[in-house]
């Protein structure tokens, strides 16, 4: 599974739970919880 976090707040991106997969995101994509800006992610990878 493939998650990204905020740097920022910690909110957690789950690719398998959207819609649209991060990477396919907008480039203005903006953190629901804290609104920084897509950069702000990091990609981890989560043990199923």
């Amino acid at each position: 599974m493939t998650i990204h976090r905020c740097k920022r707040c910690n909110y957690v991106y789950i690719d398998e739970e959207q819609e649209i997969p991060f990477e396919k995101v907008s480039e203005d994509y903006k953190c629901p919880r804290c609104r920084t800006s897509k950069k702000f992610f990091v990609k981890k990878q989560s043990p199923k």
